[in-house]
């Protein structure tokens, strides 16, 4: 393994349990097809950047979040909203930055991303406080 590669496993811990690191490692998807890209999220993507003084976990994953609503990247907004909450994130605090983008991105993305949050936040038997 690789300082990179290491550091992004450490930086990750604050965003997933210890059981989606090692899940991540052992076992990827894309793998025959793109055997690189796992190790290019590890390491870049957590090795350099979230890795980086001055966010802390909590700020990064919501940052991360709008990104994956912006582009309308329905399997990542699952996982980082996921990501988010281990981070320290409110169910509240997602819900209501989310709302912040219905000026810049519009309802329809913004609804889209609120029911994947509804989805998540069910599963993880969690409520909205109002």
């Amino acid at each position: 393994m690789t300082d990179r590669f290491t550091k992004g496993l450490e930086t990750m811990k604050h965003y997933v349990t210890e059981e989606e690191v090692d899940r991540m490692v052992e076992s990827d998807a894309l793998a025959d097809i793109a055997p690189d890209l796992r190790k290019m999220i590890i390491e870049f993507a957590y090795g350099d950047v979230y890795s980086r003084p001055g966010l802390d976990a909590k700020s990064r994953a919501l940052v991360v979040i709008t990104a994956v609503v912006t582009q309308s990247a329905v399997p990542q907004t699952k996982t980082h909203i996921t990501r988010g909450l281990h981070a320290g994130l409110t169910p509240t605090e997602i819900v209501e930055a989310l709302l912040q983008l219905v000026p810049y991105i519009g309802f329809p993305r913004v609804q889209n991303a609120l029911t994947i949050a509804q989805q998540v936040f069910a599963e993880k038997q969690l409520t909205v406080k109002k």
